[in-house]
């Protein structure tokens, strides 16, 4: 019978962690041994949607027995991404594995067509979205550990099939950027024992989501009839991927990308 993978006494870095999934990644993680690095630009995000009953995210990790180091930081500017990645190899030791799940659809949903999408808007969702991870990757992957160390990259579906409307083109295409950036990793770092892949989140629901979902039409109930699975996705749905694609469990699958969609894609409407 094989055994559920351990993260005993790796580190791990997850951004975006205050709330939502990369929060549900990060103490995830943590019940299975891991040391946390959790980042993002509003640690009381979580705090504010009821999504655990500590304090703060540090707490919640904390109160699983583990060590976790919290910083505040925009991850689209390099330096608060380098200072941020450096101070927990300093504190927390060589760095295992990194989830890369900070960004999101932040504009609004009126104005991200492909053929209306100002600049600032653009400029916002690029830095958001790619920049922030590629920035992090750069910082992580000399305190790396190797071989064994992984990233793991959050994209989102929309890189492989569009909204029914067109919308949320500009952040699809920085994930599609992220995805392929992801691939180069791979070919890069494999010598060396670092793996690179990416997940593909389909319709989850978090509580931003579900906050948001009627002014932008996401999560409506219509949708889940193009799911073969009929329901939306949650955040328990997401963690598995995470923790295969960072352990060794998946020790020799590097470059590629699985998609966690409930068949999101499969029926033609």
């Amino acid at each position: 019978m094989m055994t559920q993978p351990r993260f005993d006494g790796k580190v791990v870095i997850v951004t975006g962690a205050a709330g939502g999934m990369g929060l549900g990644y990060a103490l995830h993680l943590a019940k299975l041994g891991a040391d946390v690095g959790i980042f993002d630009k509003d640690l009381d995000a979580g705090k504010r949607n009821s999504e655990y009953d500590a304090d703060s995210v540090a707490d919640a990790i904390k109160a699983l027995g583990r060590r976790v180091v919290a910083v505040q930081a925009d991850l689209s500017n390099r330096a608060e991404a380098q200072s941020a990645v450096e101070k927990v190899a300093r504190e927390l030791g060589p760095i295992d594995t990194i989830v890369n799940n900070a960004g999101g659809a932040i504009t609004p949903a009126d104005r991200s067509y492909a053929t209306n999408s100002p600049d600032d808007d653009i400029e916002l969702l690029i830095k958001v979205n790619f920049l922030s991870a590629v920035y992090c990757c750069q910082a992580a992957v000399p305190l790396m550990t190797t071989p064994g160390g992984a990233i793991v990259n959050i994209i989102t579906f929309g890189a492989f099939a569009g909204d029914s409307h067109g919308k949320y083109a500009v952040y699809s295409a920085a994930k599609a950027a992220l995805l392929t950036y992801t691939r180069h990793l791979a070919v890069e770092l494999g010598p060396v024992g670092i793996r690179a892949n990416c997940i593909a989140p389909g319709l989850i629901h978090t509580p931003r989501v579900a906050a948001a979902a009627a002014a932008r039409g996401m999560g409506t109930n219509d949708q889940t009839s193009g799911i073969p699975l009929r329901r939306f996705g949650k955040v328990d749905d997401m963690v598995g991927a995470v923790e295969f694609l960072g352990s060794d469990m998946s020790a020799y699958i590097t470059g590629e990308c699985i998609r966690v969609t409930g068949g999101l894609g499969l029926i033609s409407l």
